[in-house]
């Protein structure tokens, strides 16, 4: 022990057993040098995860949920017990070392005004996942569709925060995914913890809107870069579809909590003509039928709200 440690890193078990030797491997001389204190949510998990976890980082410490909380909830239970000055969402599935650590924790005392960032994160093919991710928006769907976005300079793109698409910026202006989210207890206890209403998927989106709305500012620390291993434990938990579903309505969950029903029944409706629209043209990123199953989900979200009201 090097003395005590800068970071709390809370994360949520369910159905996360593949995934776990990996991270562990990872995160063990970050515990082992006391730089970092784990707290592990078991969120009712069916498999063996939380032994699998005792047994990989005997330092770990456990909470057991009886029942699933979702990631918010699950990540909640922790939050009464952190006592460092960073609270860290680590996914199963983020391989996060000690070094991409204290560079970060590092990063975060150097940003005082920063109340929550991301590292940047690669996925298993490689490939950069933008974590400068954009709020959401009534006009961005028409302006990508139509591919007007190409005539703009790339810093009013950044600006816009097109994923894939932005310069490297340090200070973002829209929100940050919870895979590997580090946040300052200090702005915590300010603005609260995850909203627990927004079961799975748009959680983050709305405590980033809560964060910006308190005067914190969200940052992106370009020095540190983890592995994301890309939902395991969602694509273990439903089938593809159902995963979407409940992407799509934690994302329009997020947008009611922030902009009211009617904008979010609006982005639901617009969003899936869009990309019904984009479906037609096999050059456009995803499939064509990942597209439209995607399409059917807002569309049927936006009506569903609509036939409710």
């Amino acid at each position: 022990m090097q003395g005590d440690p800068a970071v709390t890193v809370t994360t949520v078990l369910y159905n996360s057993e593949e995934s776990l030797p990996r991270y562990a491997a990872a995160l063990a001389a970050g515990i082992e040098r006391g730089l970092v204190r784990l707290i592990a949510v078991d969120n009712a998990s069916p498999d063996e995860s939380a032994a699998t976890l005792k047994r990989l980082l005997p330092g770990a410490e456990l909470i057991s949920s009886a029942s699933n909380l979702g990631f918010a909830g699950g990540c909640n239970l922790a939050w009464p017990e952190v006592e460092t000055r960073y609270w860290m969402l680590l996914n199963p599935d983020v391989e996060a070392d000690a070094a991409g650590l204290e560079r970060l924790v590092e990063w975060m005392d150097r940003h005082p005004n920063v109340g929550l960032a991301s590292p940047r994160l690669r996925g298993p093919d490689g490939e950069e996942v933008p974590v400068a991710r954009a709020q959401d928006s009534l006009v961005r769907p028409l302006v990508r569709a139509l591919r007007l976005h190409r005539l703009l300079p790339m810093r009013w793109r950044s600006r816009w925060l097109l994923p894939g698409e932005r310069e490297a910026a340090e200070i973002v202006d829209g929100w940050l995914p919870g895979a590997a989210l580090i946040a300052r207890t200090e702005a915590v206890t300010e603005v609260g913890p995850l909203d627990e209403s927004l079961f799975m998927y748009g959680e983050d989106r709305e405590w980033c809107w809560r964060m910006a709305r308190a005067g914190w500012e969200l940052g992106v620390c370009g020095e540190v870069e983890l592995a994301h291993g890309h939902g395991t434990s969602a694509r273990a938990t439903w089938s593809e579809p159902e995963r979407m579903r409940r992407e799509v309505a934690g994302q329009l969950g997020a947008a009611r909590r922030m902009h009211g029903r009617l904008w979010a029944t609006g982005l639901a409706l617009l969003a899936g003509a869009v990309l019904l629209v984009e479906s037609l043209d096999p050059r456009r990123g995803e499939s064509r039928a990942t597209r439209r199953l995607r399409a059917r989900q807002y569309l049927r979200c936006g009506l569903s709200a609509n036939r409710n009201r």
